[in-house]
């Protein structure tokens, strides 16, 4: 045999076994392209269902990518990174008070454990275990809260009065889960349907797609790789020989923004109400709207208007005069974001949410006409 081909012949072994290679590894995807879904569900016995499923157990591994391009606000990066990326997430879920999330990232690990007694933060970057005291009153977002079932919940319950429908089911994980669209009703809010796929026999959500209105595609779409519904074992963790031991205040939002103006804010703005009025106890930061169509505002010190208005104008905000005031103004659909400043009260304001921008500026007006002496 010639050299010519001889070195044919390896060639087309070599590529034999990298199409044999290339199957096997294909064939766990296929095989779960090709599983049977859930058969279709009433969809209102669906969503009551997901809601009473806060205390079925579950561990596996579940991934949620964001394609929302935030700006870097000021001491927010950890917040705007679960929305503009991937967090793969494993995930050990007793019960509501006993429940482990490894956040897995090239940076390192990061682990949240939550036990009846508190709740504790493991760093493998910084080789460093905290021991967490209190409860927040407002704590800001985190990994957990986007796995499929703790998310699912949560727009759900927020959403209880909007409509849904049947969708086809699908395998995730090796669950033949059925689904649900839900599109909110409220003009307002920048939110076009949320489509959730969940355990027809227990109500775990195993995949949630959210999609801004107007679009096709999703901008955050969350689910699991792998499940187990059983229940796992989730001790404390115990510092090991080397390692560092804190114990620390559970983490609020006035921790992360910094003090909160202890300014009053109106029972309505932008006609609608104020659903959640001084939340966590503290004066100066309130919910309004319902639903997906609800906004927050938080009274800020004036650095961190100023720190927020920079960032947000190097990601193309817009400043706008108002009555009695400015307003920095920055849509990333589906949010939106509003930094007030108040030529009247010097006082300045943060406002977002999934709602138009429009609805932000009546609001961000109507603030620049406080004075001091409101109640």
């Amino acid at each position: 045999m010639t050299p010519s081909v001889v070195r044919h012949e390896k060639r087309r072994r070599w590529a034999v076994v990298a199409v044999v290679a290339a199957v096997l590894v294909a064939v766990p995807s296929v095989v779960a392209a090709l599983a049977p879904g859930g058969a279709p569900a009433d969809p209102g016995k669906l969503r009551a269902l997901v809601l009473a499923s806060a205390a079925r157990p579950y561990q596996g591994y579940a991934e949620s990518v964001g394609s929302l391009a935030l700006p870097e606000l000021p001491n927010l990066a950890p917040v705007t990174a679960l929305f503009s990326g991937r967090t793969p997430m494993r995930v050990w879920h007793a019960a509501p008070d006993r429940y482990r999330v490894d956040i897995l990232g090239t940076a390192g690990e990061h682990d949240v454990y939550r036990l009846p007694d508190g709740e504790y933060t493991w760093d493998y970057g910084d080789n460093n275990l905290t021991e967490l005291i209190g409860e927040p009153g407002v704590r800001l977002p985190r990994a957990g809260d986007l796995l499929p079932p703790e998310l699912g919940r949560w727009i759900l319950r927020a959403a209880e009065a909007d409509p849904v429908s049947a969708l086809p089911g699908r395998n995730v994980a090796g669950v033949a889960a059925s689904g649900l669209r839900l599109i909110p009703a409220d003009p307002a809010t920048t939110i076009g349907r949320v489509d959730l796929w969940a355990d027809p026999a227990t109500g775990l959500a195993v995949r949630v797609e959210v999609t801004a209105r107007g679009q096709a595609a999703p901008i955050l779409v969350t689910e699991f790789q792998q499940l187990e519904q059983t229940t796992p074992v989730v001790d404390a963790p115990r510092p090991v020989l080397g390692s560092g031991f804190t114990v620390a205040s559970a983490p609020d939002v006035s921790d992360t923004l910094g003090a909160f103006s202890q300014a009053p804010l109106p029972a309505t703005l932008a006609g609608r109400p104020v659903s959640s009025s001084n939340f966590g106890g503290v004066q100066g930061a309130a919910l309004y709207g319902t639903g997906l169509a609800s906004f927050a505002v938080v009274a800020v010190p004036r650095n961190v208007a100023n720190a927020a208005s920079d960032a947000a104008g190097k990601a193309g905000a817009v400043q706008v005069k108002l009555a009695a005031g400015t307003v920095v103004q920055l849509s990333i659909t589906p949010l939106s974001l509003a930094i007030a400043r108040s030529a009247v009260s010097r006082r300045s304001y943060l406002l977002a949410g999934p709602v138009t921008a429009d609805v932000l500026k009546a609001a961000a007006d109507e603030l620049s006409r406080l004075r001091r002496s409101f109640r």
